[in-house]
Order: C-alpha cells, then sequence, then structure tokens
C-alpha cells in the first residue's frame, strides 16, 4: 500500500493479490448394512476421486480521508479453475470461472467514538469440487454470486461498544444440493435481508468492585427467501434460520481469564419446498431450533514462558441434545449435534 495527500484529501492506495492451489484424493468404502460390519481399506470401493483448485484474486482500492468522510471504492478480480477426476470412471469434470466485482464503502464520523456507515460489495462462490460431476450432470454449473448492501452505525468508547446494521443480499445464482435427486444445481434468485446488532460493556464503568468483567450480546434477524418463479418463490431458504444470537460474560483477574458463552438458532427447513414433516431417510423436514452453553477457563504464564496459554473449557455445558440434517449429498439424514466435550487448548508464541 501507499499513502499521499491530494490537496484536502489523504489517499491511501493498496494493491494485492491472492494465490490458493489446493488438491484432495476422496477414497470411500462401504459394506451393506445388514453385514453387521463396519467399512473398512478391504471393504469394496465405490468413490475414487481426485480434485483440485487453483484460484487467482487481484484486487485494488483507495483509502480516502477528507473531513468526516472516509470513503473506500475498490475492485476484486477473481479466476478460478477447479476439476475433479473419477479415477473409477476414467472421467474428468471441470469449470473455470472469472468475475469483477467492484464495491464501495462510506463511513460519516460523528465523534471519535461514533460513526454512520454504508457499504456494497459484490460476491463470488463456485461449486466445489467435490460436487463438480453432480453439477455438470445437472446441466448447470454457473457462479454463484450476489450483491450485498449495508447501512448501520458503530459506536466504540473503550468501555461501551454497541453496534446496529441493516443489511440486503441479492444472489442471482445461488446453489442448491438436492439430496432427493443426488445433483447439484442454481436455485436461481434469492433474497437475504435483515438486522444485525451487537452490544459489548466492561461493567467497572458501574462499579470499581465489576473491574474485570464484561458482558457482550449479539442478534441478527435474517429473512432468506426463494425469489426464482416457480411452486417454492417466497419460502424460506434451506438451512437458514430467521433468528440467531449469543448471550456471554468475561472475567479476568490477574493471569486467569475466565469466559460463559451461549449461542442459539431458530428452526430450519432443509428443503426449497419448507417440508415440514421428516422423511424416512431424515434428509427433509424442519430442524428445530436450539440453544447450547459453554465454558472456558484460561491461564496466561506471562513473556518468561513465551507467553504460553494453557485453558479448560467444555462446550454444551449442559449437554443439551440436539440435532441437524446433512446438506452433503453423500450422508444425507439426521445428524446429532456436539454432546457435553470436554477440551484443553494451548497457545504459544515464538521469536522469528
Amino acid at each position: 500500500s501507499q499513502g499521499f495527500e491530494l490537496g484536502e484529501s489523504r489517499h491511501e492506495v493498496g494493491i494485492g493479490h491472492r494465490y490458493v492451489n489446493e488438491a484432495s484424493h476422496e477414497l470411500r468404502y462401504w459394506t451393506r448394512a445388514d453385514s453387521g460390519q463396519l467399512p473398512s481399506t478391504g471393504s469394496r470401493n465405490d468413490r475414487d476421486t481426485r480434485g483440485s483448485t487453483e484460484a487467482n484474486a487481484f484486487y485494488i482500492d483507495d483509502r480516502i480521508d477528507i473531513g468526516n468522510w472516509t470513503i473506500t471504492p475498490g475492485i476484486r478480480y477473481e479466476k478460478i479453475d477447479s476439476e475433479q477426476k473419477n479415477l473409477l470412471k476414467n472421467s474428468k469434470d471441470s469449470g473455470r470461472y472469472n468475475a469483477s466485482l467492484p464495491a464501495l464503502n462510506v463511513i460519516y464520523h460523528l465523534t471519535p467514538s461514533w460513526n454512520l456507515y454504508a457499504n456494497t460489495e459484490g460476491s463470488f462462490g463456485t461449486v466445489q469440487y467435490s460436487q463438480m460431476g453432480k453439477a455438470v450432470r445437472s446441466g448447470d454449473i454457473e457462479p454463484e454470486k450476489a450483491r450485498t448492501w449495508e447501512l448501520g452505525s458503530r459506536y466504540d468508547d473503550g468501555i461501551l461498544r454497541a453496534e446496529l446494521g441493516a443489511f440486503l443480499i441479492n444472489f442471482d445464482n445461488q446453489y442448491e444440493s438436492n439430496q432427493q435427486t443426488d445433483s447439484v444445481t442454481a436455485r436461481g434468485k434469492t433474497r437475504h435481508k435483515g438486522i444485525e446488532a451487537a452490544i459489548a460493556y466492561d461493567l467497572a464503568d458501574l462499579d470499581p468492585l465489576l473491574s474485570g468483567f464484561d458482558v457482550y450480546a449479539s442478534y441478527a434477524y435474517v429473512d432468506a427467501s426463494i425469489r426464482e418463479d416457480g411452486p417454492n418463490k417466497g419460502n424460506q431458504v434451506p438451512f437458514s434460520s430467521k433468528h440467531k444470537g449469543t448471550l456471554g460474560a468475561n472475567y479476568r483477574t490477574g493471569a486467569w481469564s475466565y469466559n460463559l458463552d451461549g449461542s442459539f438458532q431458530t428452526s430450519q427447513y432443509a428443503d426449497n419446498a419448507n417440508t415440514e414433516s421428516e422423511s424416512a431417510d431424515g434428509s427433509t423436514g424442519r430442524i428445530a431450533g436450539w440453544m447450547v452453553w459453554s465454558a472456558r477457563g484460561t491461564y496466561d504464564f506471562g513473556p518468561q514462558l513465551n507467553d504460553l496459554k494453557l485453558g479448560l473449557g467444555v462446550k454444551n455445558l449442559f449437554d443439551r441434545r440436539y440435532y441437524t440434517r446433512s446438506f452433503d449429498d453423500n450422508n444425507k439424514g439426521l445428524y446429532v449435534g456436539q454432546p457435553r466435550t470436554l477440551y484443553v487448548h494451548c497457545l504459544l508464541y515464538t521469536s522469528p
């Protein structure tokens, strides 16, 4: 990046490139359920595929500060080549995608702690190479494109942090993984609109006895609907909850820190038709909402031990039983959510 002044404005121009090259090899074995035996590498092999993706992204943006305004126009160009080889059938499916994605971000600083913002940007996605064959057979592997619009306000004075915003995302070609037909096609136009809110507060501002305590919460309302003409127009996009949120608290004293965190989401559907009743194989039907709590404690050993941090935590603290449905064509059905899980984590910083 490079900064310079032009009249009463200050500019910071950034230019960048991102390169990704990834590959995979998948082998799958199976046995009949009535055999009473689990699959092993000696079982029948019904999948042997190699996939790869090479992606390049180039971008340029210019952050312009003038008076109380910060304006950042930019553009990103994406180029992606993806393929999958089926070694059992000696066949190959591939796709090439490219897109130019302009963006604009505008901030107005009401005070040093409070601002208003508005932005728009494009996004771009492709079929995963693991789904390439199904998409080709379905006859439609066009890239998934969307345009996002946001408007809101942020506040941060070091004690109180708050944000409230509204958003609108229009997809032109959103993908659908269809478990009944074992295919990947473009669902077509979808619209995601809603609001997001978040707040965090340092309780020491209320009373010095509460020093070290802070609380936080977030909430999102998302109305995601299918806009493509047809029998499912107006239905809820599968695997999208209308309400999501978090609620938690942190406490720090000396080298110790503790966290209690809860997260929730409301019910979802598993198909475009918004089927309420569960199918025999578990691939369709309403998915009930849930809320789980987690707790964690961490000790910081400080610079004498390279800032080593050791922690102990519990996920799904109250062992709430919940489930989801698979949206992977390979393993459709019901999946139990993570049960109560005890874990240990370690973080160590090393000098270069």
